[in-house]
């Protein structure tokens, strides 16, 4: 017999993101209002690591082409999602992966 374990997560169950620094580890975790605060397009809390200052969301080399539009919008669009899932005739679900001892 085979048994198999599937893990999933509605918006509902979002309520916060976290950012961790590839180059120094540390990590940031927004929730509630500050969450919403990271949309503004005036927050730069996403621009760069408050520790080591590396590159996030407006990467040195191409700041004019960077990804905090893309990442604000995609906070944008979870909220969006948040509120509309009422209105829907189903729940939306996205499959999550399940790791195995440590392994990712």
């Amino acid at each position: 017999m085979t048994s198999q374990t599937k893990r999933f997560i509605e918006f509902l169950d979002i309520i916060g993101i976290q950012v961790e620094c590839k180059k120094c580890g540390i990590s940031l975790l927004v929730s509630g209002d500050a969450l919403t605060s990271l949309i503004d397009p005036h927050n730069s809390t996403l621009s760069i690591c408050p520790t080591c200052a590396n590159p996030w969301t407006v990467p040195n080399l191409y700041p004019q082409r960077g990804f905090d539009t893309e990442v604000k919008d995609f906070i944008r669009k979870l909220g969006k999602m948040r509120e509309l899932e009422e209105q829907l005739g189903c729940k939306l679900r996205f499959e999550i992966k399940n790791e195995v001892c440590g392994e990712k």
